[in-house]
C-alpha cells in the first residue's frame, strides 16, 4: 500500500512537471516569429531538457541556458522597439546609466519612476536606457516584477501587436514559468533521491 502511495505521488510530481513544461511551450508558441524564432526554439529545447535531467546540476544548467536565451530574445526585441541615439558612445551610455541608477536607487518603486522619466525626458539617451535593456536589467536586479512595467511601456510605444512587442509583453510571465519548471524538476529529483 505504501509503495502504491509513493508511486502515485511520484506520478503526480512527474505530471506536475510535465504540466509546467507544457505551460512554457504554450507561452512560446505565439512568440516564434521572424528573427526571434531561433532563440525561442532554443528556450524550448532547454526547458524540455531540464525536465529530463537526472541531477540537480544539469537541471540548473539547462534552466540557466533557457534564461540566457530568453534574456537575449528580450534584448533583441528591445533593440527593435527602443530607438538608440547613434551619436551616443559607450562612455556616454555608462555615465548616464550611473546617474540614472543613483536616482532610481533612492526610490521604492523605480519602475513607475522610469516610465514617468521616459514620458517626460527630452534626452534620447535617457529614454533608450530606461526603456531598453539597461532599464530591464536594473529592475530585475531590484526584484521588481516587469509585467506591469512592460505592459505600460508597450502601450506607450504602441507595439503590443508586433513580434517584438509580444516578446516584451511575454517576458516576465515566461521567466516565472521557466522558474516553475526548475522548481518542479528539482522537487521531483529530491523525491526520487
Amino acid at each position: 500500500m505504501a509503495d502504491e502511495l509513493a508511486s502515485g505521488q511520484e506520478g503526480g510530481l512527474a505530471g506536475s512537471l510535465a504540466e509546467a513544461v507544457e505551460e512554457v511551450q504554450r507561452m512560446l508558441v505565439p512568440l516564434r516569429q521572424g528573427e526571434f524564432s531561433e532563440k525561442i526554439g532554443k528556450i524550448s529545447v532547454y526547458v524540455q531538457s531540464s525536465a529530463k535531467a537526472r541531477d540537480a546540476k544539469s537541471v540548473g544548467n539547462f534552466i540557466r541556458f533557457a534564461h540566457l536565451n530568453l534574456d537575449a530574445v528580450l534584448a533583441a526585441a528591445l533593440e527593435v522597439l527602443v530607438w538608440r541615439p547613434r551619436l551616443a558612445s559607450k562612455t556616454d551610455e555608462n555615465k548616464k546609466a550611473v546617474a540614472l541608477q543613483k536616482t532610481f536607487d533612492r526610490l521604492d518603486n523605480p519602475g513607475e519612476a522610469m516610465l514617468e522619466h521616459y514620458r517626460s525626458s527630452s534626452d534620447p539617451l535617457n529614454k533608450y536606457l530606461v526603456a531598453g535593456a539597461w532599464g530591464h536589467e536594473y529592475l530585475r536586479k531590484r526584484k521588481i516584477n516587469l509585467e506591469e512595467y512592460d505592459r505600460e511601456l508597450c502601450e506607450m510605444l504602441g507595439c503590443q501587436e508586433t513580434a517584438a512587442g509580444r516578446i516584451v509583453l511575454g517576458y516576465a510571465g515566461l521567466r516565472m514559468a521557466i522558474d516553475e519548471v526548475e522548481r518542479r524538476a528539482l522537487g521531483l529529483l529530491k523525491k526520487g533521491a
